[in-house]
C-alpha cells in the first residue's frame, strides 16, 4: 500500500465517524480490573473484554493488494484497554488466535475524535480504528479494525475487525417482542481490482424475539481509498440479512450479501438484558475482492 497512506491518515481520514482530531491525557500506574461495563471503569484503569475477531491476510505491491487469504473468525479473542488518569485510552492491544497487535500513547500517534480513537504505530505500519463507546451511549460494547504491515512498497500483513463486550446471559435474552437497534460499522475493504479501502458506515437491526431472528442491514458506507486518502460512498456494501439464534442463545449468525460480494456475519446480545448487540462480518468477490469489518448498535 502507498506510503501517502501514512500522513494522510493521521488527521481524521475516516470521514463519516471523524470530525476533527484531539489528543489524549496523561497517563500513571494502573489498576487490572474485571469488565462488566464502561460505566463502572474509573480512570487509571486496565481491562481485558471478551470478543470475536474477523481476520485475513495479504500481500501487496506499491499500489494493490495482489493476493488475500481468510483466516477465519476467531471467538476468543481479546481487547484490553488501559485508560489513563484523565479517563482517555492511552494503550489499546488487540490479541486474536492469529497474532498480537499493540499500540501506546507514549510512543504511538493516538487521536480522537468523538466517537472514534485512531491510533497509529510509531514505525507508521500498523493502523487501527476504536469506537469510544461512550460517544455512541453504549455500556456493554465496543468494536474496532486495522490493518498491519501498511507503508512498504511491497508490503505484506493482516486486516481484521472484532467486537467485544459483555455478553447477555442466553436466559435473559427476550423471548417475545422487538426491537431496532441502531449504530455503526467499521471496517476494511479491497475491491476487485486490488485496491484497499477503510470503511465507515451505520447498521440497523430489525429483532424479533419471539422468532428469534434479526434483519441486518448495513448502509451510509463512507469509503477512503488507502492510496489517494479519497473520500466517497459505495452503496455496493449495502449488506443485507437473516440471522438467527437458537432458543436460549446470545449468539446469533447468517449469510449476508452485497452487490457482488457473499459472506456472513456472527454476534452476540450484549448487556445484562439484551440492550445492545454487536459482532463481525466477512464476505468475498470475485478475484481478490474481500470485505471484513464489525458492527455495533443498541435499542
Amino acid at each position: 500500500m502507498n506510503n501517502s497512506l501514512k500522513t494522510t491518515l493521521l488527521c481524521c481520514s475516516l470521514t463519516l465517524l471523524v470530525t476533527g482530531c484531539g489528543g489524549g491525557g496523561g497517563s500513571s500506574a494502573v489498576v487490572k480490573r474485571s469488565f462488566t461495563s464502561f460505566s463502572a471503569i474509573p480512570a487509571n484503569s486496565i481491562v481485558d473484554i471478551e470478543g470475536q475477531s474477523v481476520e485475513s491476510s495479504y500481500v501487496a505491491n506499491d499500489t494493490s493488494v495482489t493476493g488475500i487469504s481468510d483466516l477465519g473468525t476467531d471467538s476468543t479473542a481479546k481487547a484490553t484497554l488501559t485508560y489513563d488518569s484523565s479517563g482517555n485510552i492511552s494503550k489499546l492491544t488487540i490479541a486474536t488466535d492469529n497474532g498480537t497487535i499493540n499500540w501506546d500513547s507514549s510512543a504511538d500517534f493516538f487521536f480522537y475524535s468523538a466517537p472514534v480513537q485512531e491510533v497509529l504505530s510509531a514505525d507508521e505500519s500498523n493502523y487501527g480504528v476504536a469506537i469510544v463507546p461512550v460517544d455512541m451511549g453504549w455500556d456493554y460494547q465496543t468494536l474496532g479494525s486495522w490493518v498491519t504491515g501498511m507503508g512498504d512498497l511491497n508490503s505484506a500483513g493482516r486486516f481484521g475487525a472484532i467486537s467485544v463486550g459483555s455478553r447477555t446471559d442466553g436466559s435473559a435474552v427476550p423471548t417475545t417482542g422487538s426491537a431496532t437497534f441502531t449504530g455503526l460499522v467499521s471496517g476494511f475493504y479491497v475491491d476487485a481490482a486490488g485496491t484497499p479501502f477503510f470503511v465507515a458506515g451505520n447498521t440497523s437491526i430489525s429483532a424479533d424475539f419471539t422468532a428469534r431472528s434479526l434483519n441486518f442491514t448495513t448502509f451510509n458506507n463512507n469509503t477512503v481509498d488507502g492510496n489517494t486518502a479519497a473520500a466517497g460512498v459505495n452503496s455496493d456494501l449495502n449488506l443485507t440479512g437473516t440471522l438467527t439464534y437458537s432458543a436460549g442463545s446470545n449468539n446469533f449468525s447468517g449469510a449476508v450479501t452485497g452487490t457482488g460480494l457473499a459472506g456472513t456475519a456472527n454476534g452476540y446480545f450484549y448487556g445484562p438484558a439484551a440492550e445492545e448487540a454487536g459482532g463481525t462480518f466477512s464476505l468475498s468477490g470475485s478475484g481478490v475482492e474481500s470485505y471484513v469489518g464489525a458492527f455495533g448498535a443498541s435499542q
